[in-house]
């Protein structure tokens, strides 16, 4: 076993516990903001928004962000499979290339679904009394998660192709 080999079994455990940690927080967080109107914790060490959410619009905030969550989630399900594959010294085959795949897109579609609801959850913050489509929001994050995630949507079409010339090959051979 290479010494390449080792370190993706090891860094694939580490993954496969830190993964789970970000579906937590991705759920907990939500909910503590929205759900308990909690903002600021330990004298501004955790901050999760400038003020608390407007006042009778914690429901709203709360449901808008259930779908990018949602998607969100299925993202971090599929690369805690495509690393349970990887920590089994499974690297290039379809099944990763899938997760791979599946990974990317609904990293893609969370982050469509957090630009398109962003002016309806900044109204719930009281940012604004607008209607909701005049605020909607698109940063960097957006622009650099949908890049990433496109990056590794080409990756697994390579990977496909690869293990179809390695089929060929050892057919071959």
């Amino acid at each position: 076993m290479s010494s390449t080999h080792v370190w993706l079994k090891r860094t694939s455990l580490a993954f496969l516990w830190l993964i789970p940690l970000i579906a937590f927080l991705a759920i907990a967080m939500p909910v503590t903001y929205w759900g308990f109107g909690s903002y600021n914790f330990w004298d501004n060490t955790l901050v999760l928004a400038e003020a608390p959410p407007r006042e009778g619009a914690r429901l709203l905030g709360l449901l808008v962000g259930v779908p990018s969550t949602a998607a969100w989630l299925y993202a971090l399900y599929r690369l805690h499979r495509l690393f349970r594959h990887f920590h089994k010294g499974e690297f290039v085959d379809g099944r990763t290339a899938r997760h791979l795949r599946a990974f990317s897109l609904f990293t893609m579609v969370a982050v469509t679904f957090d630009i398109i609801t962003s002016g309806a959850r900044r109204w719930a913050m009281g940012e604004h009394d607008a209607p909701f489509w005049t605020h909607i929001n698109i940063n960097t994050e957006h622009m650099a998660l949908v890049f990433t995630a496109s990056v590794f949507l080409v990756v697994s079409f390579v990977l496909i192709e690869a293990e179809r010339y390695k089929t060929e090959t050892e057919q071959y051979l």
